[in-house]
């Protein structure tokens, strides 16, 4: 996840401590994405945990891995961060307006993405992250 995400608070030789700050204000800058609409994305991928957020700086996102996690269950979230970013990265661009992205609509439960209608802006197949 180097480089995908602004981190606050390195230390020397830039690592983190047992918890890392993420500094999400440029990403709403350039995409409209808030704390909370990752928050509710990451449900989408599994995630429920409840995330520290806004604290100790505001628009921000602490990750705090326990060591109780497998290294499949952190390499499962980082790539749940990274799918999130290239989501945002798609509006960034210009191929997706923010009200039509999955980021936004988010979370979107299974009874949803397996219901005859769908009734969200984004497509059916961008809200199931197990589609990939």
């Amino acid at each position: 996840m180097e480089g995908e995400f602004p981190v606050l608070y390195r230390g020397r030789g830039g690592r983190v401590a047992h918890e890392c700050i993420l500094d999400l204000p440029p990403l709403k800058r350039v995409a409209e994405v808030e704390v909370e609409d990752m928050a509710k994305r990451l449900i989408d991928y599994g995630f429920h945990d409840a995330f520290t957020v806004s604290w100790p700086v505001p628009g921000t996102v602490m990750i705090e891995p326990t060591e109780s996690e497998s290294k499949e269950e952190r390499d499962r979230f980082c790539d749940a961060m990274l799918g999130i970013r290239e989501e945002a990265r798609a509006i960034e661009r210009g191929e997706l307006s923010a009200d039509a992205s999955a980021l936004f609509s988010a979370p979107h439960p299974a009874e949803g993405l397996v219901a005859e209608g769908w009734d969200r802006a984004c497509s059916r197949a961008s809200a199931d992250y197990t589609a990939d």
